[in-house]
């Protein structure tokens, strides 16, 4: 799996996860900003392989431990394990609830210039 499938498909399930607890339980509960940052944490294994099969693919790999296909090829193959740590902060309004934010304070704000000049 490539690296940026894996990091979105964690972060779309992650999000899920919260909307369908949410809309499945008598207390509602969302991503929240408290007083510290909230970050998903990921400390992951990644592969990169250098091989003298050409099949077009290249880029960071999650490392998979069992890897299934019924493809035979005779083929060098270099690698190299690393590990990959970061965390990617998830804002608490979605895109369109901060557009909605943003337009509604831009509209008190112009209200209150008009109101000054009466």
């Amino acid at each position: 799996m490539e690296l940026k499938e894996f990091v979105g498909q964690v972060l779309r399930d992650l999000v899920d996860a919260v909307e369908h607890t949410r809309t499945n339980s008598t207390r509602d509960m969302h991503l929240t900003n408290g007083k510290e940052d909230r970050t998903v944490e990921f400390d992951i294994a990644v592969s990169v392989e250098n091989s003298s099969e050409r099949n077009g693919k290249a880029g960071i790999r999650v490392l998979e431990f069992a890897e299934a296909g019924g493809e035979m090829s005779k083929q060098n193959k270099n690698s190299t394990v690393s590990r990959v740590r970061f965390g990617v902060h998830i804002d608490t309004l979605t895109k369109q609830e901060e557009l909605q934010r943003s337009q509604e304070i831009e509209r008190l704000n112009n209200r209150e210039e008009f109101d000054s000049y009466r």
